[in-house]
């Protein structure tokens, strides 16, 4: 019976193969991460290149701090004109928006019944101030017979106070003239101050009279007018004391079709509104075209108040650290220092440093993402990010920077490293300015400072 070989596996040889795959998996990871990591070392004493960045120096003056709320124009003075007496309007003398000044004649009612009402108490005057004439003379005549007795006491007394009674008479129809003649004055409607006519609402012809739902004409005054507008009641107390002290707050009130009318502001109301919590403030202009028109929706800026001798830098300097605000300030070895600052309150692209910065020190404003402490820099711009100057536009018509490397060609001198860092730079421009934005501190916008 024969019986079949034994078949051994070849381990030996399993191995030897899995040792070579191996060295071979190794060799080309040295070549992928190894190698390369090598090649891009510097040399020694190499430095890191300098990071194109745009420094301004910091300022010293005032910053004011606006606060933005939405207005209602309204007018000063707004009547509606009508009568106040009644009869046929035979004229109107104005145009429809026209402007007229005071006392000028508006619209004319037929006279005609009220002159004669006039006539008629001039005439029962006249009547009673003759029997009060003819009792006066036999008053003296009777206080000359008294004494001889040709007349009693009783007849004296008597006189007398038919004296007094027609010097009454003749007050009532004095009274009874005066109204008469204010009747007829109101049949000649005037403007009672200087402004602008709306659309007439009545017709020469028509009859009016009191008690009409629609008036002859509107009248406004359009110049000076007011904004009315509201604020959170947090402001009440810095706005009342400012105008306690007798100080108004410039106001800018900017209309509908984008131009801006500057004036101050004069009131504010007595109580606080608790369904929305804001108090209504008033703010006087001065609107010769006309431009603002009542019940016009306007933006409204105040300025709450102005911080004094302040060092202030563009807000895009200011960054935000876990410790803090911090800037970094470009040193004279063209180094930058992270320095520490505590920001009293920021407006518009302004910054007012209530510690840690001086001024004429000069700040990063763009760049800022790639520095760290110590880092070398090149400042190719002493602008904000779309500003040009001067020297700018010297040095981009020369091409050259302030080390005299030419910054516009990242394939000469500069090598392409260099040249790599500089498009890093670049590219990285609107991400530092969008950093810098959402690191404002929010102390401009409720006017508290340090």
């Amino acid at each position: 019976m024969s019986s079949s070989p034994t078949h051994r596996p070849r381990r030996p040889l399993r191995w030897l193969l899995l040792i070579l795959l191996l060295v071979v998996l190794a060799g080309v990871a040295y070549r992928l991460f190894l190698a390369p990591a090598d090649k891009a070392t510097p040399p020694a004493g190499a430095g890191a290149p300098a990071t194109a960045v745009s420094a301004v120096s910091a300022s010293r003056g005032d910053l004011p701090l606006r606060l933005s709320a939405l207005g209602t124009v309204r007018a000063l003075n707004s009547v509606d004109i009508r009568t106040r007496v009644e009869g046929e309007l035979t004229e109107v003398t104005f145009d429809e928006g026209d402007r007229v000044e005071k006392g000028q004649l508006l619209a004319r009612i037929d006279p005609r019944d009220y002159q004669a009402a006039l006539a008629q108490a001039q005439g029962q005057l006249r009547q009673n101030q003759a029997q009060l004439a003819s009792a006066r003379e036999d008053l003296a005549r009777y206080q000359k017979l008294i004494s001889t007795n040709y007349v009693s006491r009783q007849e004296l007394e008597q006189q007398r106070q038919l004296v007094r009674q027609y010097e009454g008479s003749v007050a009532a129809d004095q009274a009874a003239v005066d109204s008469a003649q204010v009747q007829l004055d109101y049949t000649r409607i005037t403007a009672p101050f200087s402004g602008v006519v709306g659309i007439r609402n009545v017709d020469p012809g028509n009859i009016v009279q009191l008690g009409d739902s629609d008036p002859i004409v509107t009248l406004t005054q359009l110049d000076p007018i007011s904004v009315i507008f509201s604020l959170p009641s947090r402001y009440v107390d810095t706005v009342r004391a400012r105008l306690a002290a007798g100080e108004h707050p410039a106001v800018s009130v900017t209309g509908p079709d984008g131009q801006t009318v500057n004036g101050q502001l004069t009131s504010v109301d007595s109580r606080i509104d608790s369904a929305t919590g804001t108090i209504r403030l008033r703010a006087l202009l001065d609107n010769p075209s006309g431009g603002l028109y009542p019940n016009a929706y306007v933006d409204v800026s105040l300025i709450s108040q102005t911080l004094r001798d302040r060092v202030i830098v563009p807000e895009p300097a200011i960054q935000t650290g876990q410790n803090g605000d911090y800037v970094y300030v470009v040193n004279a070895d063209d180094s930058v220092t992270r320095r520490e600052v505590e920001v009293s309150a920021s407006e518009g692209h302004q910054s007012a440093i209530a510690s840690g910065l001086k001024a004429g020190e000069r700040v990063v404003v763009d760049g800022v993402d790639s520095l760290r402490d110590g880092a070398k820099v090149r400042v190719v711009s002493d602008a904000l990010p779309g500003e040009s100057t001067d020297e700018s536009d010297s040095g981009a018509g020369s091409g050259e920077d302030s080390s005299g490397n030419s910054s516009g060609n990242s394939s000469g001198d500069s090598g392409g490293d260099s040249g790599g860092d500089r498009g890093g730079d670049s590219a990285d421009t609107s991400a530092a300015q969008a950093g810098a934005a959402s690191a404002a501190p929010a102390g401009g916008a409720d006017g508290s400072a340090s």
